[in-house]
Protein backbone atom coordinates (compact mmCIF):
# COMPACT_ATOMS: atom_id res chain seq x y z
CA UNK A 1 0.00 0.00 0.00
CA UNK A 2 1.28 3.24 -0.79
CA UNK A 3 2.04 5.94 1.86
CA UNK A 4 1.62 8.70 -0.58
CA UNK A 5 -1.70 11.47 0.69
CA UNK A 6 -3.60 12.39 -2.11
CA UNK A 7 -4.75 16.16 -1.72
CA UNK A 8 -7.88 17.03 -4.39
CA UNK A 9 -9.74 20.33 -4.46
CA UNK A 10 -13.47 19.70 -5.27
CA UNK A 11 -16.76 21.55 -5.63
CA UNK A 12 -19.93 20.25 -4.85
CA UNK A 13 -23.02 21.51 -6.13
CA UNK A 14 -25.14 23.00 -3.68
CA UNK A 15 -28.65 24.83 -3.83
CA UNK A 16 -26.56 28.08 -4.15
CA UNK A 17 -23.81 27.09 -6.05
CA UNK A 18 -20.56 25.50 -4.56
CA UNK A 19 -19.39 24.49 -1.63
CA UNK A 20 -15.67 24.21 -1.60
CA UNK A 21 -14.46 20.48 -0.04
CA UNK A 22 -11.49 18.86 -0.82
CA UNK A 23 -10.71 15.02 -0.47
CA UNK A 24 -7.39 13.38 1.53
CA UNK A 25 -6.84 9.73 0.46
CA UNK A 26 -3.93 7.07 0.27
CA UNK A 27 -4.60 4.16 -2.54
CA UNK A 28 -6.48 1.02 -1.73
CA UNK A 29 -7.55 3.06 1.78
CA UNK A 30 -10.96 1.59 3.03
CA UNK A 31 -14.65 2.08 0.88
CA UNK A 32 -16.27 3.40 4.22
CA UNK A 33 -15.39 7.50 3.94
CA UNK A 34 -15.01 10.22 7.02
CA UNK A 35 -16.61 13.66 6.25
CA UNK A 36 -15.65 16.14 8.79
CA UNK A 37 -18.09 19.27 9.85
CA UNK A 38 -16.21 22.18 10.99
CA UNK A 39 -16.69 24.37 13.57
CA UNK A 40 -18.72 27.42 13.52
CA UNK A 41 -17.76 29.84 10.85
CA UNK A 42 -17.40 32.73 13.08
CA UNK A 43 -14.77 30.92 15.58
CA UNK A 44 -12.00 29.45 12.89
CA UNK A 45 -14.81 27.15 11.45
CA UNK A 46 -12.98 26.31 7.75
CA UNK A 47 -11.87 23.46 6.43
CA UNK A 48 -8.05 24.27 7.35
CA UNK A 49 -9.09 24.86 11.83
CA UNK A 50 -6.06 22.91 13.65
CA UNK A 51 -8.24 20.34 14.85
CA UNK A 52 -10.25 19.66 11.12
CA UNK A 53 -6.38 19.53 9.56
CA UNK A 54 -5.29 16.94 12.91
CA UNK A 55 -8.30 14.97 12.12
CA UNK A 56 -7.63 14.41 8.26
CA UNK A 57 -3.97 13.55 8.58
CA UNK A 58 -4.46 11.25 11.22
CA UNK A 59 -7.49 9.90 9.53
CA UNK A 60 -6.53 9.69 5.95
CA UNK A 61 -3.90 6.99 6.45
CA UNK A 62 -7.09 4.45 6.51
CA UNK A 63 -10.17 6.19 5.33
CA UNK A 64 -10.87 8.75 2.38
CA UNK A 65 -11.22 11.90 4.52
CA UNK A 66 -13.95 14.59 2.90
CA UNK A 67 -13.76 18.43 3.98
CA UNK A 68 -15.90 21.06 3.37
CA UNK A 69 -16.69 24.97 3.93
CA UNK A 70 -20.05 26.07 4.72
CA UNK A 71 -21.96 28.91 2.87
CA UNK A 72 -20.05 31.85 2.27
CA UNK A 73 -16.94 30.44 3.77
CA UNK A 74 -13.24 30.24 1.26
CA UNK A 75 -14.42 29.44 -2.15
CA UNK A 76 -17.58 28.34 -0.68
CA UNK A 77 -21.44 29.54 -2.90
CA UNK A 78 -23.39 31.59 -0.45
CA UNK A 79 -27.44 32.67 -0.61
CA UNK A 80 -26.47 36.45 0.02
CA UNK A 81 -23.17 36.81 -1.94
CA UNK A 82 -22.98 40.66 -1.21
CA UNK A 83 -23.56 40.21 2.35
CA UNK A 84 -20.04 40.12 4.16
CA UNK A 85 -19.46 36.71 6.06
CA UNK A 86 -19.54 38.13 9.67
CA UNK A 87 -23.02 39.34 9.11
CA UNK A 88 -24.39 36.45 6.87
CA UNK A 89 -23.35 33.93 9.97
CA UNK A 90 -24.62 36.70 12.82
CA UNK A 91 -27.66 36.84 11.06
CA UNK A 92 -28.18 32.88 11.23
CA UNK A 93 -27.00 32.90 14.68
CA UNK A 94 -29.77 35.54 15.74
CA UNK A 95 -33.04 33.81 13.62
CA UNK A 96 -31.42 30.45 15.07
CA UNK A 97 -32.40 28.75 11.59
CA UNK A 98 -29.04 26.79 10.51
CA UNK A 99 -32.00 24.62 8.05
CA UNK A 100 -29.70 25.66 5.01
CA UNK A 101 -26.93 24.86 6.52
CA UNK A 102 -28.22 21.66 7.88
CA UNK A 103 -29.08 20.83 3.90
CA UNK A 104 -25.60 21.75 2.07
CA UNK A 105 -24.46 19.51 4.75
CA UNK A 106 -26.92 16.08 3.27
CA UNK A 107 -26.04 17.45 -0.15
CA UNK A 108 -22.11 16.90 0.80
CA UNK A 109 -22.80 13.40 2.52
CA UNK A 110 -25.02 12.38 -0.96
CA UNK A 111 -22.51 13.86 -3.09
CA UNK A 112 -19.91 11.83 -1.51
CA UNK A 113 -21.62 8.45 -2.16
CA UNK A 114 -19.65 8.99 -5.82
CA UNK A 115 -16.50 8.61 -3.87
CA UNK A 116 -17.40 5.93 -0.88
CA UNK A 117 -20.68 3.64 -0.16
CA UNK A 118 -20.37 4.48 3.45
CA UNK A 119 -19.07 7.27 5.73
CA UNK A 120 -18.40 7.76 9.46
CA UNK A 121 -19.18 11.49 10.00
CA UNK A 122 -17.46 14.07 12.25
CA UNK A 123 -18.61 17.22 14.01
CA UNK A 124 -16.17 19.33 15.81
CA UNK A 125 -18.30 21.97 17.83
CA UNK A 126 -21.12 23.75 15.87
CA UNK A 127 -19.81 21.05 13.31
CA UNK A 128 -21.15 18.40 15.60
CA UNK A 129 -24.39 20.11 15.67
CA UNK A 130 -25.19 19.97 11.76
CA UNK A 131 -23.12 16.25 12.13
CA UNK A 132 -26.23 15.58 14.13
CA UNK A 133 -29.02 16.98 12.04
CA UNK A 134 -27.50 14.92 8.95
CA UNK A 135 -27.53 11.80 10.99
CA UNK A 136 -31.30 11.96 11.83
CA UNK A 137 -31.68 11.97 7.95
CA UNK A 138 -28.74 10.00 6.16
CA UNK A 139 -27.52 6.77 6.95
CA UNK A 140 -23.36 6.75 8.57
CA UNK A 141 -21.43 3.85 9.80
CA UNK A 142 -21.07 6.11 13.07
CA UNK A 143 -21.27 9.68 14.49
CA UNK A 144 -18.63 11.49 16.46
CA UNK A 145 -19.10 14.80 18.26
CA UNK A 146 -16.22 16.70 19.04
CA UNK A 147 -17.07 19.02 21.97
CA UNK A 148 -20.63 19.78 21.03
CA UNK A 149 -21.68 23.39 22.26
CA UNK A 150 -24.31 21.17 24.50
CA UNK A 151 -25.35 24.34 26.77
CA UNK A 152 -26.11 26.76 23.28
CA UNK A 153 -28.12 23.79 21.30
CA UNK A 154 -30.69 21.45 21.30
CA UNK A 155 -28.40 17.72 21.13
CA UNK A 156 -31.28 15.47 22.64
CA UNK A 157 -31.46 13.93 19.25
CA UNK A 158 -28.27 12.47 20.02
CA UNK A 159 -29.80 9.74 22.12
CA UNK A 160 -31.87 8.84 19.79
CA UNK A 161 -29.94 8.06 16.69
CA UNK A 162 -29.84 4.72 14.73
CA UNK A 163 -26.22 5.03 14.31
CA UNK A 164 -22.94 4.56 16.94
CA UNK A 165 -22.39 7.76 18.65
CA UNK A 166 -19.25 9.13 20.51
CA UNK A 167 -18.67 11.83 22.31
CA UNK A 168 -15.51 13.58 22.95
CA UNK A 169 -14.98 16.28 25.68
CA UNK A 170 -11.84 18.59 26.81
CA UNK A 171 -11.53 18.83 30.58
CA UNK A 172 -10.78 22.49 30.70
CA UNK A 173 -13.70 23.16 28.09
CA UNK A 174 -15.29 27.16 29.37
CA UNK A 175 -17.69 26.62 26.48
CA UNK A 176 -19.57 23.15 26.98
CA UNK A 177 -21.01 22.45 30.00
CA UNK A 178 -21.88 18.75 29.63
CA UNK A 179 -22.19 17.45 33.08
CA UNK A 180 -26.21 17.11 33.13
CA UNK A 181 -26.36 15.60 29.62
CA UNK A 182 -23.48 12.79 29.99
CA UNK A 183 -24.73 12.08 33.55
CA UNK A 184 -27.99 10.98 32.48
CA UNK A 185 -27.46 9.20 29.04
CA UNK A 186 -25.45 6.33 27.72
CA UNK A 187 -23.83 7.60 25.02
CA UNK A 188 -19.85 6.58 25.18
CA UNK A 189 -17.69 9.69 26.42
CA UNK A 190 -13.79 10.35 26.20
CA UNK A 191 -12.71 13.28 27.85
CA UNK A 192 -9.13 14.62 27.80
CA UNK A 193 -7.87 15.90 30.64
CA UNK A 194 -5.84 19.25 30.83
CA UNK A 195 -7.12 21.08 27.38
CA UNK A 196 -9.62 23.25 26.39
CA UNK A 197 -12.24 23.37 23.60
CA UNK A 198 -9.30 23.82 21.16
CA UNK A 199 -7.47 21.26 21.66
CA UNK A 200 -4.49 23.39 21.34
CA UNK A 201 -1.29 21.09 21.04
CA UNK A 202 -2.94 18.22 21.80
CA UNK A 203 -4.82 17.81 18.29
CA UNK A 204 -3.04 14.86 17.15
CA UNK A 205 -3.62 13.13 20.73
CA UNK A 206 -7.14 13.94 19.98
CA UNK A 207 -7.08 12.19 16.15
CA UNK A 208 -5.34 9.44 17.45
CA UNK A 209 -7.96 8.75 19.31
CA UNK A 210 -11.01 9.23 17.45
CA UNK A 211 -8.82 7.07 14.80
CA UNK A 212 -8.92 3.90 17.25
CA UNK A 213 -12.60 4.57 17.94
CA UNK A 214 -13.31 4.69 13.60
CA UNK A 215 -11.58 1.19 14.14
Amino acid sequence: MTTETFNTELAIPCQVGALEARILYRENTASCGVIICPPHPLLAGNMDNNVVQALAKTLCKHFPVLLFNYQGVGKSSSSEPDLPLFEFWDRLDASGDFSAIISDSRTVVNWSRKLFPQNHLIGYSFGALMAMHVAKKEQTASLTAITPPLNAYDFSALHHLQTPVTLFLAEQDDLVQSGTFVQHHKIPVITLSGTDHFFRTREKELAGLVQKTLA
